[in-house]
């Protein structure tokens, strides 16, 4: 069931996304942005993001981004070994869905899904010596939240967010991004 599930969202994604009717704002987007994540300790993170513009009101945007987490991990049940050097990489795709108050001041809301893989260390210290074990753990999240693009100049501004993320462990990223939009009917 679940081989099924993944490529059927993508199509209908990809659907939407060629099927979107041209529109003046239909366009482009790339944004890097930095912050802090809450909720499995406190840490920072770095990513970036490309989005297309469906409509006036909603852009889909896949996601990238990194959180070291040192000996936090995703996981739900504490082993009684902390991990080390414990990484986060969040890959989702999600739709905002854009509420326009004026030409350079645009909020949106936050809802996507996508897949979070946890890499760290064991080391385990027993009668045969000490062995390091390496855990790779995949976990689904779903995302929501909100933000705001705050257009700088036409085509370029700043953009706060807020991001909850619900998977084993819910946390949220409070981040601040810069953005470039792509023209119209780009490349």
């Amino acid at each position: 069931m679940r081989k099924i599930v993944w490529p059927v969202a993508a199509l209908c994604v990809l659907a939407s996304v060629a099927l979107a009717q041209p529109a003046a704002n239909d366009q482009g987007e790339l944004a890097a942005f930095t912050g802090g994540a809450f909720g499995l300790g406190s840490h920072w993170t770095v990513g970036g993001t490309a989005g297309l513009g469906l409509s006036k009101y909603a852009m889909v945007v896949f996601e990238g981004s990194y959180t070291p987490l040192g000996q936090d991990t995703l996981r739900s049940h504490p082993s009684p070994w902390p991990a080390q050097g414990s990484r986060l990489l969040d890959l989702n795709l999600s739709v905002h869905v854009t509420i326009p108050v004026r030409d350079r001041v645009i909020p949106y809301v936050i809802l996507g899904g996508g897949t979070l893989w946890d890499a760290y260390d064991h080391a385990v210290t027993g009668p045969g010596g000490t062995v390091v074990t390496r855990v790779n753990e995949w976990n689904f999240g779903f995302h929501t939240g909100g933000g705001l693009r705050y257009y700088i100049r036409d085509n370029w501004g700043v953009r706060p967010e807020l991001r909850v993320t619900v998977s084993n462990r819910t946390y949220t990223r409070l981040s601040m991004g810069v953005f470039y939009t792509l023209p119209a009917g780009w490349p």
